[in-house]
């Protein structure tokens, strides 16, 4: 893990965004204050990445979890169903 500063980045982004490939995460702070991390991603962990930080997914992940703990369960044959349902609603 590495520390630069806002001036820093600016003048070898290049140099620090090879630097995460290799190396691991980069923080980057503002007035001596942390302020961002840069972190390598791959086209593989795009999806993921996306997935888990959408405020919607989570959300229903959420819900979901509820249900499951309360017992509510759905046979994947309704699931599906409801699916296609709720996408001929959009």
């Amino acid at each position: 893990m590495k520390f630069v500063n806002v001036r820093e980045l600016k003048n070898k982004t290049s140099k620090i965004l090879h630097y995460t490939e290799k190396n691991g995460d980069v923080i980057v702070t503002l007035r001596g204050k942390p302020c961002v991390v840069i972190h390598h991603l791959t086209e593989n962990g795009l999806e993921d990445y996306i997935l888990l930080n959408h405020p919607e997914f989570k959300k229903k992940l959420k819900k979901a979890y509820q249900e499951y703990l309360e017992g509510e369960v759905i046979d994947i044959d309704m699931l599906v169903e409801k699916a296609e349902k709720d996408v001929g609603r959009i």
